[in-house]
């Protein structure tokens, strides 16, 4: 039989036993520990903040994130005091908070090891880490999100500033339509106050019916449009107001209203139809006036020239009479010459009233001009011979055809050419008229007295003879005005180029058609 083992031998196995449990005990222990230090060594290396280990505030560890921070390697980091990464100003605040284990956040001024600074938001905590108390801190460099949160201050107070001096009511609605913010532009245009309006829906502000005629389109604001309209708003005093509304909806989380007061410029818009209606009336009555004047100097003219062409019409055969008799005829010339201009003013006036009065109508045909203005120049080379000027054409075609009026063409033509040898002595007087881009342009050049600057910008006006006797002998100054208005007529165009002492140069342009 085998022998039992004894009570020695028990107590010596139970003794390995437990030596062998508690050998086990500590390895799984060490391994769990191990394990666990594994973890945390991999949790803060995988940490985007900075976190420190401290003892008696001395660094003992530092993940990846805070030796990068500050500027340093993890065998530098290590052992240094946690104040020496600090700012002169902020090292007391850190050290009070180490001593009295503060758990809170605050912020700090950071030192880099290369000097520069930054602001860091610091967290700390006791703990006991391998039967030692120790303070794990995190800590984060803040200095781009302060100066973020200062821009926005800045721009903040930016926003306040531009919408609180804006010339215009601003609204601010939250997505109910509710106002959520007035500024003070809108306050003064209505005469609420803000307790009047905030929270308010924005419908608060219009009459029931203008709402109706006009409705709010908070579907096109969520479509992203922007809607200009003019209506009018109830001010505090129950009256309305009249306002452009630009309203849209800039932000996902509420809309905007830009009111403008239209007041001043509704005003402004009632004076400006009412002189307008005024001027509108002046002008008809102007208009009628000019009627009445035109058709009163047309009868008038009409009516003196039957006695006038009588008077010459007997003075020419009294003046045949005396010849006969060989009596002098000096005072019957006279008489005949003066009769003959005063029938001239008087076919000018006629003329002039005629085409005011819109009676003057046009008569279209082709004609040689060159043939017509060869007739005009052999009828005034008697004319240019008593004055001593040589009369000239010169043609650039053989043949010119052109489509207008003949009889108005004679007319201006005649006109220009009697001025132009009238008033020159012992020069030349030259016609000439040459096709440009579908233009005939015609010229009178004569190298006579000539026309002072300051009456060429007017000396087509009417009757500027007449009120400047200095710049012609004889007439009333409508020749050249109804040459303006034929050729205008005729859809052309009239100028003159003219130096005193040497001559002029009235030139006009009509299309060929």
């Amino acid at each position: 039989m085998s022998q039992e083992p004894s009570y020695n031998d028990l107590l010596k196995r139970v003794k390995e036993l437990e030596d062998i449990l508690q050998s086990n005990a500590a390895k799984s222990y060490n391994q769990v520990v191990k394990d666990s230090e594994e973890r945390f060594r991999a949790l803060s290396e995988a940490a985007s903040e900075g976190i420190i280990i401290t003892e008696k505030g001395i660094c003992i560890e530092a993940n990846k994130s805070g030796c990068e921070m500050f500027g340093y390697t993890r065998e530098e980091v290590v052992g240094i005091s946690a104040t020496q990464v600090f700012d002169e100003s902020s090292r007391e605040l850190v050290l009070r908070n180490i001593r009295r284990e503060y758990d809170g956040i605050y912020e700090a001024i950071a030192v880099r090891k290369d000097g520069t600074r930054f602001i860091a938001e610091i967290k700390g905590q006791n703990y006991i880490y391998q039967g030692r108390s120790v303070r794990i801190t995190s800590v984060r460099d803040i200095s781009e999100y302060k100066k973020a949160q200062q821009a926005l201050i800045e721009s903040e107070a930016k926003y306040r500033e531009v919408v609180e001096n804006a010339g215009d009511g601003i609204l601010i609605g939250n997505l109910k339509g509710e106002v959520i913010e007035v500024n003070q532009a809108f306050l003064n245009m209505t005469g609420y106050i803000e307790e009047d309006i905030l929270n308010k829906h924005i419908k608060y502000l219009f009459d029931p019916q203008v709402i109706k005629e006009k409705p709010l389109r908070f579907d096109l604001l969520n479509q992203g449009q922007s809607i200009i309209i003019e209506r009018d708003i109830i001010g505090k005093d129950g009256l309305p107001i009249p306002i452009e509304m630009n309203s849209k909806r800039p932000h996902a989380n509420y809309y905007l209203a830009i009111v403008r007061d239209l007041r001043e410029r509704k005003k402004a818009e009632n004076i400006l139809k009412l002189k307008n209606k005024e001027l509108l009336e002046a002008k008809e009555k102007a208009e009628e006036s000019d009627h009445l004047k035109s058709a009163f100097l047309a009868n008038m003219s009409h009516e003196i020239r039957t006695p006038m062409n009588g008077i010459i019409g007997f003075a020419e055969l009294i003046k045949s009479d005396f010849a006969k008799e060989g009596k002098d005829n000096t005072y019957l010339d006279i008489i005949i010459s003066s009769g003959h201009q005063l029938l001239n003013i008087i076919n000018d006036v006629l003329e002039i009233s005629r085409i005011e009065t819109g009676q003057v109508k046009l008569n279209y045909k082709k004609f040689d001009l060159k043939y017509l203005i060869n007739e005009l120049i052999s009828f005034f080379s008697h004319a240019a011979g008593l004055h001593h000027n040589k009369l000239i054409f010169n043609p650039t075609e053989d043949e010119i055809v052109i489509k207008c009026d003949e009889a108005k063409l004679r007319q201006i033509l005649t006109n220009l050419i009697n001025n132009a040898v009238k008033f020159t002595q012992n020069g030349t007087v030259e016609v000439d008229c040459e096709i440009i881009n579908n233009n005939i342009q015609i010229s009178v050049k004569d190298t006579g007295i000539g026309i002072p600057n300051e009456y060429l910008d007017k000396i087509f006006d009417r009757f500027l003879q007449a009120e400047n006797r200095n710049l012609m002998h004889n007439g009333t100054g409508l020749g050249l005005s109804i040459c303006k208005k034929y050729i205008e007529l005729m859809k052309g165009e009239i100028w003159v180029e003219s130096t005193v002492g040497e001559g002029s140069r009235f030139t006009f342009s009509l299309p060929m058609l």
